[in-house]
């Protein structure tokens, strides 16, 4: 609760601070005006998450704090939970900046909110983390760190929106769909990319010859590390050594959709964060590399 009171002061200090401008980007939504829409409702999404973490992570599940260090690069999930805590607040950053842009916010209003909400949302998790089965961990907090650093180091250097991080799943059948079914449990059905903009890092001469919504990326991921804690149902491991995952594959550059205007800039960039299915080669630690014709994990 303390988390939501002081999101929703920010916000509403920020949007009150905004100099009143008559034009055509002010007009209303849904019959509210933009700035007003979006500060209350990135307050009830904000409400809306925090309920959402107490379901899945800390009802009847209330234990002393705790601390850890789970091994980073090298632990049960061999590092990919933490290339997932970047990329949750890398997501969550570039969301609330491009909304808040939409809605007509200053660049500097937009940015440092952008901070503000993914950094609120890492540390409540990490805390109640700490008072459930799970543990406070300084790896975590400084992955979801790195995940805002780098969105903020894109919107100061352009150069770097060349590489995006994106994310794409496919249940791996490890862990049943039941009522205490979560995506964060399946980590076998994971793969986080960095897609390149070919395009764009070609030398200007060749560009021409290269489409624009062509881009190439670069996956990590692995395999026999999905588990679900005993507290919220029967205990679920993989079996097998945990093992690596890496995959090479096309991308689609979807901010080349040619839609532009009102909603269309934040959904085509909110969905250019995630992969969607391309012919690439994988290759599972120890095992020979293989192709797929439509690549998702």
């Amino acid at each position: 609760m303390k988390k939501l009171i002081f999101i929703l002061i920010i916000v509403l200090q920020f949007a009150h601070s905004q100099p009143v401008k008559q034009s055509q980007n002010d007009s209303l939504f849904l019959g509210i005006e933009k700035k007003t829409f979006m500060t209350y409702g990135l307050v009830v999404y904000s409400a809306s998450s925090l309920y959402v973490e107490y379901k899945w992570w800390w009802e009847g599940n209330y234990h002393p704090f705790k601390h850890e260090n789970d091994g980073f690069w090298n632990n049960y999930s061999v590092g990919v939970d933490k290339i997932g805590h970047f990329y949750t607040s890398y997501l969550y950053f570039h969301f609330t900046y491009d909304i808040l842009q939409w809605a007509t916010f200053d660049e500097e209003t937009s940015l440092w909110l952008a901070i503000a909400f993914p950094a609120a949302n890492a540390l409540s998790i990490e805390i109640g983390d700490g008072f459930s089965t799970y543990a406070f961990s300084n790896s975590d907090l400084i992955a979801n760190s790195l995940g805002i650093a780098y969105s903020v180091l894109q919107k100061k250097a352009p150069f770097f929106e060349n590489f995006t991080f994106k994310w794409s799943y496919y249940p791996s059948g490890i862990i049943p769909f039941d009522g205490r079914f979560r995506i964060t449990d399946d980590y076998d059905g994971h793969l986080y990319w960095l897609s390149f903009n070919v395009h764009n890092l070609l030398p200007v001469k060749l560009q021409e010859y290269y489409p624009r919504w062509l881009n190439v990326a670069v996956g990590y991921g692995g395999k026999n590390i999905s588990g679900r804690p005993s507290w919220v149902g029967p205990s679920i491991t993989s079996s097998g050594k945990p093992q690596r995952k890496w995959a090479v594959s096309f991308d689609y550059n979807l901010m080349e959709i040619p839609l532009d205007g009102g909603l269309w800039n934040p959904l085509k960039s909110l969905l250019n964060n995630f992969k969607f299915p391309a012919p690439g080669l994988k290759q599972i630690q120890g095992q020979r590399a293989e192709f797929k014709p439509l690549l998702v994990n």
